[in-house]
């Protein structure tokens, strides 16, 4: 997939793929330089945690550490997205003329972590469109049996209440129920859902619309597993409201401790159907 005639001749059913499924998987679609760049982009997160940084699940006695949307990471990830021309493949996958990078999350697991709970990311911020996508990157193995899962076809459906990521119900709402309804419990009923999955090495990546419902990925004792979420954004993205967006959020939207801007700014003076727009999200492919 980095040589870009196999990607050119791969585009067509992948775009399809993704559009039917939200969501495909790109094997070996990171060489071995893409990867410490990678790397080295996960270590500043961790090394430079902003205040949207968090242990969830604390109560577990495990790490389940995430952190996310911290703008002085940009830098340090933009060597891997110009080195892979993320943006070029975003545009692939999308068929549109324009493509920028919109944050990164990180997430490291130790020890006998627990699963993520089933959600859909656009639950969390106020942006949406067809073209948007998580490109998932894992660096270390990942058996089936603790990688992500997807229901098949899911972000062309429902958009569901958060998940809270906290106690013992995977399914308790971050929002008022009366603005957004309560996420099913697919894990009580894992056959009444098309649900997919794949192994991961290192160099793989899942590429998911971010509506699309997904959780998984436990890990068992002695292991470690260290993943990167980059997400991008295209032409179609419009501004909407999400109940959760204040600056008094706890999803991400609050001042960063490292410096980082208050990233509410980004949505400041919108409405909901204006385009979704800010000078200071990377720009990363402009068609010619």
């Amino acid at each position: 997939m980095s040589d870009p005639a196999l990607r050119l001749a791969a585009a067509g059913a992948l775009r399809q793929r993704y559009r039917e499924d939200g969501v495909v998987h790109l094997p070996k679609v990171l060489d071995a330089e893409m990867l410490e760049l990678a790397r080295q982009g996960f270590d500043w997160s961790l090394a430079n945690p902003s205040s949207a940084a968090q242990q969830l699940f604390p109560q577990d006695g495990t790490r389940f550490y995430q952190d996310l949307f911290n703008t002085l990471s940009w830098p340090h990830y933009d060597p891997l997205l110009r080195k892979a021309d993320l943006g070029g493949l975003m545009a692939q996958l999308w068929g549109c003329e324009n493509v920028w990078f919109f944050f990164e999350q990180v997430f490291h697991k130790q020890g006998a972590s627990r699963r993520t709970p089933w959600h859909q990311d656009t639950s969390y911020f106020p942006v949406a469109g067809e073209d948007m996508a998580v490109m998932w990157i894992s660096l270390d193995p990942v058996p089936l049996s603790q990688s992500l899962e997807f229901v098949r076809g899911s972000h062309r459906g429902r958009l569901f209440n958060g998940s809270a990521f906290t106690g013992d119900d995977d399914t308790a709402p971050l929002y008022d129920e009366a603005e957004m309804p309560r996420l099913p419990d697919i894990e009580a009923d894992r056959a009444r859902f098309d649900i997919v999955s794949w192994p991961i090495e290192p160099g793989d990546a899942l590429v998911f619309h971010p509506s699309t419902l997904h959780g998984g990925g436990h890990t068992e004792t002695g292991g470690e597993r260290r993943t990167i979420s980059l997400r991008f954004f295209g032409d179609d993205c419009n501004f909407v409201q999400r109940p959760g967006v204040s600056k008094d959020s706890a999803v991400g939207f609050n001042r960063q401790e490292t410096g980082s801007r208050d990233v509410s700014e980004f949505y400041e003076g919108l409405v909901p159907g204006d385009r979704f727009r800010h000078p200071d999200f990377p720009k990363l492919y402009a068609r010619a």
